[in-house]
């Protein structure tokens, strides 16, 4: 004879993980979609971590990461020849935390990660470019407004009124 309190459990269990694949897919699905997800490990981003808890149910931490020893399973479309491609060794994976379980992100040597330093100058670089663009740009149109809209500051004195008179 069965327990009934085994069977509360076991239904528990099976909603939890019913829930935990419901979140899963859609965290995988809004991160698959974003153009720049198949560059991330490249970029030396491995992990993405996310809670699902409220006041009455907590599912746990999502964790999804990027194991480089992993058969890829994931194919891109090439729009140029038409090819569904599976060419990139490593591939994301997923797990769950429980409450209470210690958090294991993945960490890898990456020899051509970029350097933040250079990054940083490089992005302040493109940024002052950016800006000085824009300073131009108003400039341009300052000088373009006050020609229309205000001539009479572009009128030259009168020969007759010399700076000592003033």
């Amino acid at each position: 004879m069965t327990d009934w309190n085994d069977r509360i459990v076991d239904e528990h269990t099976r909603r939890v993980e019913e829930m935990r694949k419901t979140a899963s897919f859609h965290m995988k699905h809004e991160l698959y979609k974003r153009p720049e997800f198949k560059f991330y490990h490249s970029l030396g981003i491995f992990n993405f971590f996310q809670g699902f808890k409220n006041d009455e149910l907590d599912l746990g931490v999502y964790h999804l990461y990027w194991d480089r020893n992993a058969e890829n399973t994931i194919e891109y479309y090439d729009p140029n020849t038409g090819e569904r491609t599976n060419n990139i060794k490593g591939d994301w994976r997923e797990r769950w935390y429980s409450q209470g379980e210690e958090l294991q992100p993945v960490e890898m040597d990456n020899p051509y990660r970029p350097d933040p330093k250079k990054l940083a100058a490089v992005h302040a670089k493109e940024q002052h470019r950016m800006n000085m663009m824009i300073a131009k740009k108003l400039a341009k149109e300052h000088v373009e407004y006050i020609e229309e809209k205000e001539p009479w500051k572009k009128i030259p004195k009168p020969f007759w009124m010399d700076e000592e008179d003033d």
